[in-house]
């Protein structure tokens, strides 16, 4: 079973592969919120309770079809995760660890929601609410189902850690894990701006 990936103007294009395996949830930090912001994308990620939704799964089941020259990095500091988007259309894809050996993704709903019908079939069930304390409205509790979604996803970031099936991965590269694309870190200017905004 696969689900398909892509861009709004739909240049970059992909699929995740064992969507049963991936977790539904929203995230309400700050940073998710700044970083949209930055590219002026927030009204198309982000809810008014301040969450984005997001589909975790593991780095070795997201591949590129099309269109990787568009795939863009950026950090919000010099130690942040790598954020990416496709620089065609500003929209977000996903987030990662700097770490590859931690093969963790997740990726935004903007590139799954093309098919919205499609969408809800795959993903029925929202299964974790995290950093509900940066939330701008509290959101309703999911704390059990949270806990149990982590205790479940992070077992298999840390055995692909493990086991070196962090290699497969479409946002790094072989032998040295560097990033595809070059990490654009926000000035000192440019972060401020964009936390307040956020």
């Amino acid at each position: 079973m696969t689900y398909h990936i892509q861009c709004r103007c739909g240049s970059l294009r992909g699929l995740l592969s064992q969507p049963q395996r991936a977790f539904h949830g929203i995230c309400y930090c700050k940073d998710c919120r700044a970083y949209a912001k930055h590219l002026g994308v927030m009204s198309r990620t982000h809810d008014a309770q301040g969450g984005a939704e997001f589909v975790a799964t593991q780095a070795k089941y997201v591949s590129f079809s099309e269109g990787t020259q568009h795939l863009a990095c950026l950090s919000l500091s010099e130690k942040g995760l790598l954020r990416w988007y496709a620089k065609c259309c500003t929209t977000p894809i996903g987030g990662t660890p700097r770490n590859w050996k931690a093969p963790y993704v997740g990726l935004v709903h903007t590139c799954l929601k093309s098919d919205p019908v499609a969408f809800e079939r795959t993903f029925p069930q929202l299964q974790m609410r995290v950093n509900t304390g940066s939330a701008i409205k509290t959101p309703p509790g999911l704390t059990i189902k949270t806990i149990v979604s982590l205790s479940s996803l992070m077992p298999r970031i840390i055995g692909d850690g493990i086991t070196g099936a962090y290699k497969i991965t479409p946002f790094f590269r072989l032998p040295a894990g560097e990033p595809i694309s070059p990490v654009t870190v926000l000035s000192e200017t440019e972060r401020p701006h964009a936390y307040r905004s956020a």
